[in-house]
C-alpha cells in the first residue's frame, strides 16, 4: 500500500503542494467566488474546517507578487486558461489570519 502523505496540521496551501500532500481539490472555489456579486463575502465553518487553508489557497492563486502557475497544474481551475489567465496573480493580497491569536481573560471587565 502506498504511503499517503496527510497534511495534518499544515495551513499553507504553498507548503501543502510543495510536500505533495494529500489534497481533496477545492480550486473550483475560486471561480465560484467569482462568478457571484457581493458586497461581503463571510466564509463560516467549525474549527479544523480548513478556512485558514482556504484563504491561503486564495492567497497563493490571486497574489500579484507570486508566480503560482506550477503551484495549481493539476488542480481544476488551472484547466480554464482564460479564467487563469484573468484572474491568477493579478491583484494585490493582504492575509490576516487569527489563528494564532490568544484570548487573555480581561479582570476588570464586568459580563
Amino acid at each position: 500500500m502506498p504511503k499517503v502523505n496527510l497534511p495534518l496540521g499544515i495551513d499553507s496551501f504553498e507548503k501543502l503542494r510543495a510536500n505533495d500532500c494529500y489534497y481533496i481539490d477545492k480550486t473550483g472555489f475560486i471561480k465560484e467566488l467569482l462568478s457571484e456579486t457581493f458586497d461581503v463575502n463571510l466564509i463560516t465553518r467549525p474549527r479544523r474546517f480548513g478556512k485558514t487553508l482556504a484563504m491561503s489557497m486564495l492567497a497563493e492563486f490571486f497574489d500579484i507578487r507570486k508566480d503560482s502557475r506550477k503551484m495549481f497544474e493539476g488542480l481544476a481551475v488551472a484547466g480554464d486558461v482564460d479564467f487563469c489567465r484573468m484572474w491568477m496573480n493579478q491583484w494585490p493580497v493582504l492575509f490576516l489570519t487569527q489563528r494564532a491569536a490568544v484570548y487573555q481573560k480581561d479582570p476588570n471587565r464586568r459580563v
